[in-house]
């Protein structure tokens, strides 16, 4: 009977996962296709689409109505187009830039300095008045960003919107637009222009690369759009080449947000009205837990030691500010939970291995160069062992907290699974319930050590590392698949040579040599620990969320919870 109420069970939340998994993805489809019939009907005709790219997709001559459409050609196909369509705004909007920048530099050479400053005051102006186009544009490719691929597509090549390219000018227009010239009149000018000039120079390289790398439009026939009115500027020495580059600007802006932004109904995905831009909340969990938790976890400082990791997330990389920026909410849950939690996977691994590390060469310490103090070596690493619980717990309090606050939905087949982290943390703290190994259970009432149970722990221990080595280095050496790290694991005989080293260091070396090597590799691995627990549970606020754990521990991971109290 118990048997055939779990299938029961199974078959029910099965079946749910696949009805909210239906319900978003069709949410989704629903938003492309509107999408891309408007940029079809209405833009598309301008665009030199490359030949092999519309052979390939097969989308151009598509009836758009036809159920058999492959929704994979059709998003990338989309994202595409809108992804150059885009770099050709910025594009167009840097080449009137550069008419001002010119004019500029013309005034500097001849030393004119009213005009120079006058000219430099423009064409900041002009930057800060495109604060509401860039806006747009970047408000259009974070909704792109924040669509949940999982539920589109295998992993694979899949097209994803510009989003970092455009962040990078969005972040200087909104800086700029909160400096006011008038309140610094000592400003040096030529600073300033500097800074506006270099700012124009890094996004003109950003702009150009994303040309070269556009794979289904034609921009080899492509001409500058502003060359005209730069010759122009160069040969005239009054305002009016500037004054009506600016009346352009001003146009162009208003254009571009009215066709490619609001025509194509960003703003309705944004502030939906209509049901069918509603995106879905998972039954399944309580998302409006999950959503609380990640925001209250994403505003504390624990993340920035994770800033020498970037995930890869279907062939792209994703760095620590871009996962942890933006306000979570019901459209971005989805994504959001995804990209911590694979973070987190990235993090605990690292934690976890290289802390496996440092007890592997510990022992290695003590068999080797400290021989000679064996026991007493021994009696250090497990004492230091002893105390790492406290890290060990932290990690799987954090764990069992994501599940709990509705963010982690356990799936074994993705690569924000945390089963295995979940799985060797309760091993860890499973060892160290069922060994003794403090220090003060080593000695006796005389204060002579207990050989026998100093060996004994020693076997167990032995048999331990062996079995533990073997489950991490199964999944780590499939790391550089979820995760692009800048600081290499730790190796092992990298590590011991460094704590060899150690004594070498010190204004009062212990006389015994072996006995400060292994003291010194103690005192690290309780460091390593210390840091540990704190940047990755106390500072990441897991004891701020306990009043969103209101889902049930999900039964598949009760068997982690029990057994360990010591």
């Amino acid at each position: 009977m118990k048997l055939y109420t779990f299938i029961s069970m199974s078959i029910v939340i099965f079946m749910l996962t696949l009805c909210e998994c239906g319900d978003y993805k069709n949410y989704i489809k629903r938003v492309m296709f509107d999408i891309h019939l408007l940029i079809r009907s209405k833009h598309i005709q301008n665009l030199n689409l490359k030949q092999d790219s519309i052979n390939t997709t097969g989308i151009v001559e598509a009836n758009l109505h036809d159920k058999r459409l492959d929704f994979t050609y059709l998003y990338y196909y989309t994202i595409s187009i809108l992804n150059f369509k885009y770099t050709e705004i910025l594009k167009k909007f840097l080449d009137y830039l550069d008419i001002i920048i010119r004019k500029c530099q013309r005034f500097q050479e001849r030393n004119s300095s009213e005009d120079f400053n006058r000219c430099v005051t423009i064409l900041e102006d002009a930057i800060k008045n495109s604060k509401t186009m860039i806006k747009s544009l970047h408000n259009a490719m974070k909704f792109i960003s924040y669509i949940d691929i999982r539920f589109l597509f295998s992993q694979g090549a899949v097209s994803h919107g510009i989003i970092d390219e455009i962040d990078f000018i969005y972040q200087y227009v909104v800086e700029i637009s909160c400096f006011d010239l008038n309140k610094s009149p000592n400003l040096d000018f030529k600073e300033k222009f500097q800074n506006l000039t270099k700012f124009h120079a890094d996004a003109l390289n950003i702009v150009n690369d994303l040309f070269e790398k556009s794979i289904i439009i034609d921009t080899s026939e492509k001409t500058n759009l502003t060359t005209i009115k730069i010759q122009e500027c160069s040969n005239e020495n009054n305002y009016d080449v500037i004054i009506s580059t600016c009346i352009e600007l001003k146009k162009f802006y208003d254009e571009t947000i009215e066709i490619w932004y609001k025509s194509l109904g960003f703003e309705q995905f944004f502030n939906p009205k209509l049901k069918k831009y509603i995106p879905p909340i998972d039954a399944a969990i309580n998302q409006g837990d999950g959503i609380k938790a990640l925001n209250i976890l994403l505003k504390e400082p624990g993340w920035k030691s994770m800033n020498h990791i970037k995930i890869i997330y279907y062939n792209k990389l994703f760095s620590v500010d871009s996962i942890i920026k933006d306000q979570v909410c019901d459209m971005n849950f989805r994504i959001k939970k995804e990209h911590v939690l694979q973070l987190l996977r990235c993090r605990y691994s690292e934690i976890l291995k290289n802390y496996y590390t440092l007890l592997t060469c510990i022992f290695h310490i003590c068999k080797t160069d400290a021989s000679d103090y064996y026991l007493k070596c021994l009696i250090e690493l497990f004492n230091s062992f002893n105390k790492s619980e406290i890290m060990l717990r932290g990690l799987h309090t954090a764990l069992i907290s994501l599940n709990k606050t509705s963010i982690w939905n356990v799936n074994l087949h993705c690569k924000s699974n945390l089963w295995n982290i979940l799985n060797w943390v309760t091993d860890f703290l499973r060892f160290l319930k069922n060994n003794k190994l403090s220090r003060d259970n080593f000695d006796d009432k005389q204060g002579k050590l207990k050989t026998e149970d100093v060996e004994i722990l020693l076997e167990n221990f032995h048999k331990f590392l062996n079995y533990m080595g073997r489950h991490l280095q199964n999944d780590i050496k499939h790391i550089d698949t979820r995760c692009s790290m800048e600081n290499p694991l730790y190796y092992k005989f990298d590590k011991i040579n460094e704590f060899r080293k150690i004594p070498l260091t010190m204004d009062n070396p212990n006389p015994e040599w072996a006995i400060q090597v292994y003291l010194s590799a103690c005192n690290n691995f309780d460091d390593f620990c210390k840091f540990a627990y704190k940047s990755c549970y106390d500072d990441l606020g897991f004891n701020k969320v306990l009043d969103c754990q209101n889902k049930e521990l999900d039964d598949k991971l009760i068997p982690f919870t029990v057994n360990l109290s010591t």
